[in-house]
């Protein structure tokens, strides 16, 4: 019998030569390779957030620095104790703190705006986390952004009502720490940890104000749409979200108690901002907020991109296009660009600034009629070159009433310029009556403390001036401002050496400083007060009454201050607008003989000819005053005879 070797099942080495199968790199726990649909959702999350920005950053320091500037210099931040415990005193005390301290960087608009921009940057990151949004439609995130940008440059006239401190940033600021509550909330798995971390949120609403109640809805809505959420407990279905939205509600009323300046009725939406003057409200310049506010409820009910998309990239760049186009569709729609609202800004800055010259190339290059203010501070930049008899009807004198379409805002020249145009006429205590008064309703603002500070020093108030002085000294962007001023407080026989007051002093120190009556209306009141006023021991305060007679159109009150002026400059020749009031009067009147007054033959006789005849020729021919003004304008809008005839129904605010 041949026994037979029987085969193992032993595995046989494998010959040196033969190469095993490279193994697979073994996937990490947690760690799922992205999909298609994903590394295509964050390639164009990347693209139009950096594509946003940039449009965000033409949008801030291209269109609208005037209003950014404008904006720190109706704000207010002060480094200090006091002011930190102020900004507390309201829920949301944080968020206002840091909002008006990065509000102080408009100062330059460009930094301002960057900081705008970074902050928007992380919102959008952190609002993908918070709200669990995919990749895909990261991009829908924009959209709060798009609303935060809107926020700020859509504010119109409403930027001198605002009582909102740091209002620029301050949505912007709650917002992002909204979102941030709302990522915590997801990060913490456990059911238990999430109700400890709903009720440390709610305690959080005397230091953020709406924005916590806020997160705690956010909070409720992704819980309640998360995956799996129909199949777990009862205490993970049912408690947190009840328990969230018990919190939002609840909290402000139990805070209630411990604020003494809040109404009741308000309560709820404290730090919401409302656009409210008097009797009106407006609705147009909320619907940022409204947007601002629902859209990541809506997110949290966005499907995943393949039931909207199929999986294909094509489709997601399609829907991003239109959301990117929308996007910018509603920025350009909300950004204010009337002509006189922004020359108005850059006006009052160049008066602020004493820049004459730029303040008169505004008003000069403005396609249309400007503003009363406007018209007040070309006559401020004209008083201080010494041009206002040769100049002032070359520029536009008409006036247009502030307006926005959108509302029906009625703005006041004294919550406005008024302060600073009293002040550069001299009217001192009405300039710090304005900025007291305008404090109390609107809060303490850089550019009212700066005309008060000025006008205590004027009127030699060392030690208000000092008060001033030391605030603006714990600023960021004012503290050389404040030690340019500061040697006067202790020496104010200094101020002889600082030639921005020169024509201030001058006029004080020849005119009365009552405070009587202005009813509101700083146009009014200096035309009165001026035109009526008659002064022989100041060439400038002379000279100023006799425009102010002119612009009354008073002939009666113009003929004693023309001879005045010709007697106090016997030497000098007489200014062009003065000779055309002069042989315009003599001739409508006859009152007074001009037969022997030296008038420029070319720009008076030969020209006020032409006039006459241009105007009766064209009333002849049926047109109306309005169309003859019109049609003579552009040959005749720069005389007084224009002026006279065609300027008519101003109505000052």
């Amino acid at each position: 019998m041949v026994k037979t070797k029987t085969k193992t099942n032993k595995p046989q080495a494998k010959p040196s030569f033969v190469s095993e199968k490279p193994k697979s790199a073994p996937v990490k726990a947690g760690k799922k390779p992205l999909s298609f649909g994903e590394k295509t959702g964050t390639i164009l999350a990347m693209s139009v957030c950096a594509v946003f920005a940039v449009f965000a950053a033409y949008i801030l320091i291209t269109t609208n620095s005037d209003l950014l500037f404008q904006a720190q210099n109706y704000s207010f931040f002060n480094s200090t104790t006091e002011y930190f415990n102020d900004c507390m005193k309201l829920p949301g005390g944080i968020i206002t703190f840091v909002a008006t301290f990065f509000t102080q960087f408009f100062y330059e608009p460009w930094m301002g705006a960057t900081i705008l921009i970074a902050l928007w940057a992380a919102i959008f990151y952190v609002s993908k986390k918070a709200m669990r949004v995919s990749s895909v439609w990261a991009c829908m995130m924009l959209v709060p952004v798009a609303a935060l940008l809107t926020s700020v440059i859509d504010t119109a006239y409403w930027i001198y009502y605002i009582k909102q401190p740091g209002y620029w940033f301050y949505g912007t600021v709650g917002f992002l720490i909204s979102m941030l509550m709302t990522w915590a909330m997801q990060i913490c798995k456990n059911t238990i940890y999430r109700i400890i971390l709903a009720v440390a949120i709610a305690c959080t609403y005397p230091l953020f104000g709406w924005y916590t109640l806020l997160a705690l809805i956010y909070s409720a809505f992704v819980h309640m749409n998360e995956k799996g959420f129909a199949k777990s407990s009862a205490l993970n279905k049912v408690v947190l979200p009840v328990l969230a939205i018990a919190l939002a509600v609840a909290t402000p009323y139990i805070c209630y108690n411990f604020y003494s300046n809040i109404r009741l009725e308000g309560i709820l939406f404290t730090g919401l901002y409302y656009f409210e003057s008097d009797n009106l409200s407006s609705f147009y310049p909320f619907i940022p907020f409204i947007i601002l506010c629902v859209w990541p409820i809506l997110m949290a009910f966005m499907p995943k991109e393949k039931k909207l998309t199929g999986g294909k990239a094509m489709a997601a760049y399609i829907v991003n296009a239109v959301l990117l186009y929308g996007c910018f569709h509603f920025v350009v729609a909300g950004n204010f660009q009337d002509v006189n609202y922004h020359t108005g800004m850059r006006m009052y800055r160049a008066i602020e600034e004493q820049q004459w010259d730029k303040a008169l190339d505004e008003i000069g290059n403005l396609p249309t009629d400007a503003s009363r203010e406007m018209v007040l501070f070309k006559n401020i930049a004209l008083l201080n070159k010494g041009e206002m008899g040769s100049k002032m009807f070359k520029y536009n004198n008409m006036g247009n009433n502030p307006r926005n379409p959108y509302d029906s805002l009625q703005v006041h020249m004294v919550q406005t310029g008024s302060p600073l145009i009293y002040m550069n006429h001299a009217k001192t205590n009405f300039a710090i009556r304005w900025c007291i008064e305008n404090g109390v309703e609107f809060g303490p603002r850089f550019n009212e403390i700066k005309i008060m500070t000025q006008c205590a020093l004027i009127n030699q108030e060392m030690d208000v001036a000092r008060k001033y002085l030391n605030i603006m000294k714990n600023t960021m962007f004012y503290k050389d401002w404040a030690e340019h001023y500061m040697p006067l407080v202790d020496n104010p026989k200094l101020i002889s050496e600082y030639h921005e007051f020169d024509v201030i002093r001058e006029l004080r120190n020849n005119m009365g400083t009552v405070l009587d009556g202005d009813q509101g209306l700083c146009e009014m009141y200096l035309l009165s007060y001026f035109s009526n006023t008659i002064n022989k021991d100041s060439q400038l305060l002379e000279e100023l009454t006799l425009n102010y007679a002119m612009v009354q159109k008073d002939i009666q009150l113009f003929w004693p201050r023309f001879f005045l002026y010709a007697n106090m400059h016997k030497s000098q020749e007489m200014p062009i607008h003065y000779q055309e009031a002069a042989y315009l009067y003599g001739n409508l009147e006859h009152q007074v003989d001009i037969s022997s007054m030296p008038f420029d033959k070319t720009k008076v006789l030969e020209r006020y000819d032409s006039f006459q005849q241009i105007s009766q020729s064209l009333l002849a021919s049926g047109m109306t005053p309005e169309q003859v003004g019109e049609s003579m304008k552009a040959s005749f809008g720069d005389t007084f005879w224009w002026f006279y005839f065609f300027c008519r129904d101003i109505h000052s605010y």
